[in-house]
């Protein structure tokens, strides 16, 4: 290979190696190397990993990194060069690990082979000590540290790709705003020295109910930096304990301070033995999703607002504080703006949450960039609930029955939660009707105008509604502006209005 060629895909290696792997721009650099290498492959791609044309990149790297260990690609000693070819070993390396790597995902991180596959790397590193040599990346410096960032990469690409289900736009576009929740936009940087502290920034999810906040949560919860300890031959954390997630809208003001920060023994009624909150017991691998962030009450607020400021909490009762530093994922469909400018959520408590937001996407707009999502949204519904076979056998003729049944431009307000619940219709009646909006009101005029309902019985019927619309007492309350206790008493004892 002409040195003039080698420069360029170094050059080119070392953007692949640290890009956004679901942007644009990972594809148009790959696309760069392939024809130089006399490839074309110009299809959008869902999986940058395993393609043919990729598969030939990794054969170039191979060939290239030979060329440079044995000595006979020359003239490539300047500081530049040599920030290339580490990145040329990084992602051959990586690459090399990818079948260990995914083993160990597999396990969650609790693999025996952890040890051997760091002696792998410590091997990797010593063979290409040619390349590596002199300029040194302080990535190289530290086997134990590369093995956590490999570790981490190949997870949170698996993660998001397996759960951010789709290959539209706006699924694009959504895993790539994930990847860089996780990584940011400079992910050499962020290797080397700003995995713990941005590891550590909240961040909010924003999007309609239903539209899969709390897997895009999850998805950045479980991507974590999570360190090895070579002494100990283990990682400090297992990804799947250390997602905490929270239900806020589910519980009252005095539960969620005591799950979220504890009580001690007798500090309130039926306080009878201590308990520890979820920020105690996360750890500082852990991740607390905070869901349904906007039905906090301004007392928690407060409170929670010390804690993202400075890490302290205190549980009820207590008498010194404590120290979280996990990170924090809060979730909500409301417009905060509208919140705050209703005094409902602090202003205060609002800019220390929206540092970094990550905004998931209706159904009707991924199905109206490409209908064919359908099918890959009910087929990862399917494998949740049934598994692989389930999902193999069920799937397409669940697609074909919403097809025939619900009607042509249907926008699904329920959105992927409605999806599930559709999904289910299919499989127990093999229909599903959806529910016009507009029916319920349709219907609650015809009970007014065909019998004699009294304000009561109507006060019923329109807290029931309220709380279908809004999924919970708190924010059906807040809405109807009377007490939660009110209106979950209405609203328990009405029929479902038909």
């Amino acid at each position: 290979m002409k040195k003039g060629d080698l420069e360029f895909l170094l050059d080119e290696i070392h953007q692949l190696a640290f890009l956004n792997p679901f942007g644009r721009e990972r594809d148009l650099c790959e696309q760069r190397i392939l024809s130089l290498l006399g490839w074309s492959d110009s299809s959008r791609r869902s999986n940058p990993i395993f393609t043919d044309s990729f598969n030939q990149v990794l054969n170039w790297v191979g060939v290239a990194e030979k060329s440079l260990l044995d000595g006979s690609a020359e003239g490539f000693g300047t500081p530049l060069a040599r920030e290339r070819m580490n990145s040329l070993a990084y992602f051959s390396l990586f690459h090399e690990l990818i079948d260990d790597l995914d083993h160990m995902i597999a396990e969650d991180g609790a693999s025996s082979s952890a040890p051997r596959l760091l002696g792998r790397i410590e091997e990797g590193i010593h063979r290409r000590e040619r390349i590596v040599g002199g300029g040194r990346s302080p990535l190289w410096r530290n086997p134990s540290h590369l093995f956590s960032c490999f570790y981490q990469l190949r997870r949170a690409f698996l993660c998001l790709f397996n759960d951010i289900v789709g290959e539209s736009e706006p699924i694009r576009n959504l895993r790539m705003r994930v990847w860089e929740s996780v990584f940011t936009q400079d992910m050499l940087s962020y290797q080397q020295w700003m995995h713990e502290s941005v590891g550590r920034f909240p961040t909010l999810v924003l999007g309609p109910s239903g539209s899969g906040k709390e897997i895009v949560a999850r998805a950045i919860g479980l991507s974590r930096f999570i360190p090895y300890d070579s002494v100990a031959g283990t990682f400090a954390s297992r990804p799947k304990d250390s997602f905490r997630p929270v239900n806020l809208s589910a519980l009252s003001e005095t539960l969620i301070e005591s799950e979220l920060f504890g009580h001690r023994k007798g500090s309130f009624t039926g306080a009878i033995r201590d308990h520890a909150g979820i920020f105690e017991t996360a750890g500082s691998h852990g991740t607390v999703f905070l869901d349904e962030i906007g039905e906090v009450p301004e007392s928690i607020q407060v409170k929670l607002l010390r804690l993202l400021q400075s890490g302290e909490f205190q549980a009820i009762g207590g008498d010194r504080p404590s120290c979280y530093e996990g990170k924090i994922i809060a979730a909500t469909h409301r417009d905060l703006g509208a919140e705050m400018r209703a005094g409902r959520i602090r202003e205060d408590f609002f800019y220390r949450l929206c540092g970094d937001q990550v905004t998931t996407v209706a159904l009707r707009d991924i199905l109206a960039s490409n209908s064919g999502e359908m099918e890959g949204s009910v087929h990862y519904i399917c494998r949740k609930l049934f598994g692989d076979e389930g999902a193999g056998q069920l799937s397409s003729r669940i697609v074909d029955t919403l097809c025939s049944q619900v009607p042509a431009g249907y926008e699904w307000p329920g959105n992927f939660r409605e999806l599930e619940q559709a999904v289910r219709n299919v499989v127990v009646r093999n229909e599903y009707r959806p529910v016009s909006r507009q029916g319920s009101v349709v219907s609650i005029d015809r009970v007014y105008e065909e019998s004699s309902v009294s304000l009561e019985e109507w006060n019923r019927m329109y807290a029931r509604k309220a709380f279908l619309n809004e999924g919970s007492y708190r924010a059906a309350a807040r809405r109807l502006g009377v007490d939660q206790r009110t209106l979950k008493k209405w609203a328990m004892v009405a029929e479902p209005v038909s």
